[in-house]
């Protein structure tokens, strides 16, 4: 009975605990010597990130730019 308590302790912390957060931090470099462009990092559901990682892309080939996006 004991193992049954502590394995259902085990089980009821780890679906209390919160899950990690998934983020994203994107980069225009400019090709003609501009400063970089750094968008705010961005958190949440992957359709916002991707959101933001579509906006930079748009935009760096708007202006003759590269777009990175880093996640974490």
């Amino acid at each position: 009975m004991k193992k049954f308590i502590v394995t259902l302790a085990t089980v009821a912390l780890v679906f209390a605990l919160p899950s990690c957060k998934k983020c994203t931090t994107c980069k225009i470099t400019y090709t003609d010597g501009d400063p970089t462009y750094t968008y705010g990092e961005i958190c949440g559901k992957k359709t916002v990130r991707d959101a933001q990682e579509s906006s930079c892309q748009l935009s760096a080939s708007a202006s003759g730019g590269t777009c990175t996006c880093d996640k974490s």
